[in-house]
């Protein structure tokens, strides 16, 4: 299965996607501060409407943004813990406690390399969390880091 991410050259030409510490600096909807998490999206359509909310709007200067594909084996990916999310979990402006108390959980019992869940901003579609200290974590693999190109007037609005 392929899940995708978009990254800035400005995080770090030679950095490791696969260790969790974005997440772990800076928290997420599903997972707190100082806990490694890699946040993926089963779309890169979703990988950047992610992208858009979570950097208000700014994208990166023509050339700096890039696809990464992760590849992780299929039935880890059918395995993945999937929760029901709590009332309201989706609403933009809402404290995310609930669903950061779910991800706690998930990554404290090692059991799942994945949680998938409904992304909050394209809700037919799905974010894969990965638990970067998972056993299963040795079978993921960056399969391509391609130039994402995008034209700068579709999102002019948007800053």
């Amino acid at each position: 299965m392929n899940l995708h991410m978009l990254v800035s050259d400005a995080d770090g030409a030679g950095r490791d996607y696969l260790d969790g510490m974005g997440a772990a600096l800076g928290g997420g909807r599903w997972s707190p501060r100082g806990k490694q998490a890699i946040y993926t999206s089963c779309r890169a359509s979703t990988a950047l409407l992610e992208l858009l909310v979570h950097t208000g709007g700014m994208l990166p200067a023509a050339g700096r943004l890039h696809l990464v594909t992760l590849e992780i084996p299929d039935d880890c990916y059918e395995s993945a813990y999937v929760p029901a999310p709590p009332p309201g979990w989706g609403e933009l402006a809402r404290d995310p406690r609930a669903t950061v108390a779910i991800g706690v959980q998930w990554l404290a019992a090692q059991e799942q390399l994945a949680m998938r869940v409904p992304s909050a901003l394209s809700p037919l579609d799905f974010n894969v969390l990965l638990n970067p200290l998972h056993e299963d974590m040795a079978a993921v693999e960056v399969v391509s880091k391609v130039p994402f190109l995008l034209d700068p007037k579709a999102f002019s609005g948007l800053a």
